[in-house]
């Protein structure tokens, strides 16, 4: 049987007799409780999977980046049934934080969860400062593209922002099906030529002056300001590198990780 990988946590023992915890019973050969032989009845409960099925596992590489450990993985429910919780450069699990966080709940400069929150966020629920992209998408000071999407340049089905274009969108700038704002462009509509104007004067950020949301311009500044984002959150683990420093050691050391 192949052995658990490092920082694998064991489930808690017990007795399948009586269902007494045997953490802690190191010096009998008996059940405290009813007696009976541990080779016998002594067995661990069953093994929780956490994020995408995998067993519990703990780690924490010892190389630090910013004080935080260069990488942190903590899936699945501990012998307490806690829930794994890493905190790390890069950050894997359950609940993710750090830069770089990957989890169900993650929070960092960059985010990618059921839940994200941070700089730029990528998940179902997805809040972000600069950038935001998912089912529900909020970017407090750039764009947003999501199912519903709030934010200063927003696009989505559902939009809401100073700049805004999707089926129903509102703002100072509104074009869509069923736009609502201060200056609207709505499908099949002819603007007035003041609105159009102001839509040719910001059609480097909205895409062209048209009655069609062109919303593949609202990916386009996501994906856009996510990647200098990153770029710039990579910087401590670039120049690192560039100076020598074996920081990808630890990654290949991480559970999982590929050889």
């Amino acid at each position: 049987m192949k052995p658990d990988p490092v920082g694998t946590v064991l489930p808690k023992p017990y007795c399948s007799s009586c269902g007494h915890d045997l953490t802690g019973a190191v010096l009998s050969a008996v059940c405290p409780e009813c007696g009976k032989p541990l080779v016998e009845v002594l067995v661990r409960e069953r093994r929780l999977g956490g994020l995408y099925g995998k067993p519990t596992r703990r780690y924490e590489s010892q190389r630090r980046v910013f004080g935080l450990p260069l990488v942190a993985i903590a899936v699945g429910p501990d012998s307490m049934g806690k829930t794994g919780h890493a905190k790390g450069f890069f950050a894997f699990g359950d609940m993710a934080t750090g830069v770089f966080a990957f989890g169900g709940i993650a929070r960092g400069v960059v985010a990618f969860g059921g839940v994200a929150l941070g700089g730029c966020t990528f998940g179902g629920l997805s809040i972000g400062t600069f950038a935001a992209l998912g089912g529900g998408a909020v970017a407090l000071l750039g764009s947003a593209v999501g199912g519903f999407a709030i934010g200063l340049m927003a696009n989505g089905g559902g939009a809401i922002g100073v700049f805004a274009q999707g089926g129903l969108a509102m703002g100072w700038l509104a074009r869509g099906q069923t736009a609502q704002g201060v200056h609207v462009w709505k499908l099949g509509v002819a603007p007035d030529d003041a609105t159009r104007a102001l839509f040719d004067q910001f059609s480097w950020l909205l895409g062209p002056s048209a009655a069609g949301p062109s919303i593949h311009y609202g990916f386009a500044w996501t994906l856009g300001i996510a990647v200098m984002v990153i770029l710039l959150a990579l910087c401590p683990v670039i120049l690192a590198r560039a100076a020598r420093n074996p920081i990808e050691d630890d990654l290949r050391r991480a559970p999982g990780a590929p050889r």
